[in-house]
C-alpha cells in the first residue's frame, strides 16, 4: 500500500512483494542444517534492498504527520509554530512534538498509529518516552495512562547529543567531551609519546606551527585545526543567506534575524553560544562584506571548507630544500631530521640553555673544530669521506662544499621521478641521519664505528628499501657490491 501511495509501477511492487513474501530461513543444529520454514515478515539480513525500503516507509510516516498542519484542532508546540515544525527523524529515532493539549496529542497519535497500521512498524514501547511540562500532574498522568509510555526527564541524550530546555551546562556537556578527549589521549600516547604511555614528562615535543605548513614550505602539511575549525563555522555563516530550505537556518532567521540583513545585525546575546560564534565569524572580515566574500568559495551552491582553509594558511614562499625532503623512497624519520636540520639556523652545538654542559669539538673526526653543522655534516673528515665514497659508488664525482652548496645541489638532482634521483635522494636523507645518530652514540654513549660500517649500514638500509620499490631494482643491481 505504501508503494502504491508513492506511484510506482505495479510490476516494480510485485518485485518488492515477492523478495519480501519469499524469504525462509534454516537453523544450524547439532552440526546440521533443518528444513527450511517461512519467514513472517521482514527481509533477509543484510539485503540492499532493506535501506531503500525503509527510507520509503519513512516518507510515508513524514508525509503522514505532515497532514496534521491542515486540521484546525491540532496546535503547534510554542517553539515549533513558526517552521510548521512536528517530528523530526533521524534513521530510526523519532522525535515527535505538539502543544500539551489532549486534542493535539491524540491527533498526533492517531497519525502514527495510521503508519503502524499500514506499515506493520510498531513503536518500542520501552525504548519510547513521554516529555511534557507546564501541565497539572492530572493531565500528565491521564495522557501516560492512554499512551502507555514511560515519563522522561528533561535533559536527555537524543543521537548521543545532550538535549535541554534551557542552556546546556559544562556538567551536561562533559561526557561527550571525555569520550573526544580519550580518543586524542589515545592516539597521542602512540604516536607523541617516547614511552607509549600517558606520562606527561615523556611527551614529544612537537612545533605544530612548523608541521602544519605546507610541504613546499617546509612543513607536513598537517592540517591545522584551529584553522580548519574557523573554516567549517564559516560554512555556517555561509549557509545562512544560501540555505534558507534547511530546518536549523529556518529556526535562526525566524528567532534572530527576522527580515534584518545578515552582516549588519547586532550578535544576539540570549541566543546560544554556538549561534553567537556562527554570527561572531563576521568579524574575520573587517573590511568587507562576509557573505559576499564567502561566495567565492562556493561553486555549484556548495560551500568548500577546503578553499575557506587555504585562505586563513599565509601565503610563504617554497623552501629550495623542499624536493630533498620530499624525495620518493626516503625514510620518513630520515626526512623529518633533514628538514629539522634545514630549519633551524644553527651555527654550534651548545646544551648550556639546557643546564647540560656538552663540549663543543667534534667527536667524529677527534679534533678541536668547533661542532657546527657545516663541520659535522660536510667539513668533518669522517663525514666527507662517507660522501665521497657513497657518491663515487653511484657513479658520481664531486667536491665536497659548504652545507648551502650541497644541499642546494641534492635538491636538484633530485628535482624529478627517475631511478637514479630518487636513490641519490634516500643515500642524501639517510647519510645525514646516520651522522647524527653515530654522533650522538658517540657524545653520549660512548659508542663508536668507522666511517665504512657506516657506509655499508647505509647501503644495507638502501638495499632493504628497494624490495619495496620496482623501479629501482635495475640499478640496485648494478650496486650490488660494497664500495669499500
Amino acid at each position: 500500500m505504501v508503494l502504491i501511495e508513492f506511484g510506482l509501477p505495479n510490476r516494480m511492487v510485485e518485485w518488492v512483494i515477492t523478495c519480501v513474501t519469499t524469504v525462509s530461513y534454516s537453523l544450524v543444529i547439532n552440526g546440521g542444517l533443518t528444513e527450511r520454514f517461512q519467514a513472517k515478515k521482514g527481509l533477509r539480513q543484510g539485503d540492499p534492498m532493506s535501506p531503500y525500503l525503509f527510507v520509503l516507509v519513512m516518507e510515508y510516516l513524514n508525509r503522514s504527520l505532515k497532514q496534521l498542519r491542515y486540521d484546525p484542532n491540532f496546535n503547534y508546540h510554542p517553539k515549533c509554530s513558526r517552521q510548521e515544525l512536528v517530528h523530526i527523524c533521524f534513521a530510526d529515532d523519532l522525535i515527535m512534538c505538539c502543544r500539551a493539549d489532549k486534542g493535539s496529542i491524540q491527533l498526533m497519535m492517531k497519525a502514527f498509529e495510521h503508519f503502524s497500521s499500514v506499515s506493520g512498524l510498531q513503536a518500542n514501547l520501552d525504548k519510547s518516552s513521554f516529555y511534557v511540562a507546564g501541565v497539572t500532574d492530572e493531565f500528565r498522568d491521564q495522557i501516560l495512562q492512554e499512551m502507555r509510555f514511560t515519563l522522561g526527564e528533561i535533559p536527555f541524550k537524543y543521537l548521543g547529543v545532550p538535549l535541554s530546555s534551557r542552556k546546556l551546562t559544562i556538567q551536561q556537556c562533559m561526557p561527550l567531551v571525555e569520550k573526544i578527549i580519550a580518543r586524542i589521549r589515545c592516539w597521542s600516547s602512540k604516536l607523541l609519546s617516547y614511552s607509549g604511555s600517558n606520562e606527561s614528562s615523556r611527551k614529544a615535543l612537537v612545533a605544530w606551527d612548523n608541521m602544519c605548513l605546507p610541504k613546499a614550505a617546509g612543513g607536513l602539511n598537517i592540517i591545522n585545526f584551529e584553522q580548519w575549525n574557523k573554516a567549517a563555522i564559516c560554512k555556517l555563516l555561509w549557509s545562512l543567506s544560501h540555505k534558507k530550505d534547511t530546518l536549523w537556518v529556518q529556526w535562526i532567521h525566524s528567532f534572530y534575524i527576522k527580515t534584518r540583513n545578515l552582516a549588519d545585525l547586532v550578535t544576539p546575546k540570549q541566543a546560544c553560544w554556538l549561534v553567537r560564534k556562527i554570527f561572531d565569524a563576521r568579524k574575520w572580515f573587517p573590511n568587507t562584506d562576509p557573505i559576499t566574500h564567502l561566495a567565492q568559495f562556493s561553486v555549484g551552491g556548495r560551500f568548500s571548507i577546503k578553499q575557506a582553509y587555504f585562505s586563513f594558511i599565509p601565503q610563504l614562499p617554497r623552501v629550495p630544500w623542499r624536493n630533498l625532503v620530499q624525495s620518493k623512497g626516503a625514510l620518513p624519520r630520515h626526512r623529518l631530521l633533514l628538514a629539522s636540520d634545514c630549519k633551524i639556523d644553527w651555527l654550534r652545538i651548545d646544551g648550556c640553555k639546557w643546564g647540560v654542559q656538552v663540549s663543543q669539538s667534534c667527536v667524529l673526526c677527534n679534533t678541536l673544530e668547533v661542532e657546527t653543522m657545516e663541520h659535522l655534516f660536510f667539513g668533518c673528515r669522517y663525514s666527507r669521506f662517507v660522501w665521497h665514497t657513497l657518491l663515487h659508488w653511484v657513479g658520481l664525482q664531486r667536491r665536497i662544499g659548504t652545507w648551502a652548496e650541497e644541499i642546494g645541489w641534492l635538491s636538484k638532482a633530485v628535482n624529478n621521478n627517475r631511478p637514479r634521483a630518487n636513490i641519490l635522494g634516500f643515500i642524501a636523507t639517510a647519510t645525514v641521519y646516520t651522522i647524527w645518530v653515530e654522533r650522538n652514540a658517540r657524545r653520549f654513549q660512548a659508542k663508536a664505528r668507522s666511517n665504512v660500517q657506516l657506509i655499508r649500514d647505509i647501503i644495507l638500509q638502501l638495499h632493504s628499501r628497494g624490495q619495496n620499490q620496482s623501479k629501482w631494482s635495475r640499478m640496485l643491481h648494478s650496486l650490488n657490491s660494497y664500495p669499500v
